[in-house]
């Protein structure tokens, strides 16, 4: 192969690369608002915060399964229709939180934001999530392995290596934070890569509003 061709081989990976041309799934962030509000006293007074929702979605990112996500591509501006924004009130409430999620995620999946923030509405909006999660009143502890089982309960289709968990805080057991769920491009779930683990331990601590 010529130089020339070599050079013109490696700045088109370079564009694709810095356009977040390609990804293998998506994944599916969704906080534990308690648990959120109460390990970020900065951001209690945001509005997922003060509206006491049980579940609120913090993300949907592109993700490489062999490699760095790709972040901050280059793309449209972060413009939403008032039917997109009314979703998104419901389940990503606070509107800093959306331009910063579209400006480091969205733009990668080469969608519009409307077409971007239109399937997380819709992969949010079609799963089913456990009681467990809309407690109140007072905190449950319950093993890591029932919280997963009891999501699958409820969604046949996802399976044990599909779904990760996250933990945070100092007690013990820690409070779980996030359930983040990995769906293809076309929102079927699929296993998650194996660099994206859960972090929690055997019991985990899911925190109601009181």
């Amino acid at each position: 192969m010529k130089r020339s061709s070599v050079f013109i081989l490696l700045g088109m990976m370079l564009v694709s690369i810095a356009r977040g041309d390609s990804f293998d799934y998506y994944t599916l962030a969704v906080t534990m608002t308690p648990a959120f509000c109460d390990l970020n006293p900065k951001h209690f007074n945001s509005v997922q915060c003060r509206e006491r929702k049980p579940l609120s979605v913090h993300g949907l990112w592109p993700e490489k399964a062999r490699s760095r996500a790709p972040e901050y591509c280059s793309g449209s501006a972060f413009k939403i229709a008032p039917e997109t924004e009314k979703q998104l009130r419901r389940i990503m409430p606070d509107s800093g939180l959306r331009r910063y999620q579209w400006e480091k995620h969205g733009r990668c999946s080469q969608l519009s934001a409307d077409s971007y923030f239109g399937i997380m509405a819709r992969e949010f909006d079609e799963l089913k999530w456990p009681d467990m999660f809309r407690a109140s009143g007072r905190d449950v502890v319950v093993e890591r392995n029932v919280v997963v089982k009891e999501l699958q309960r409820l969604n046949p289709s996802l399976t044990s290596s599909g779904i990760v968990l996250r933990c945070s805080g100092k007690g013990r057991p820690p409070l779980l934070t996030e359930v983040r769920v990995c769906l293809s491009a076309q929102g079927a779930p699929m296993a998650c890569s194996q660099n994206a683990r859960s972090n929690c331990p055997v019991a985990v601590r899911i925190r109601s509003w009181r």
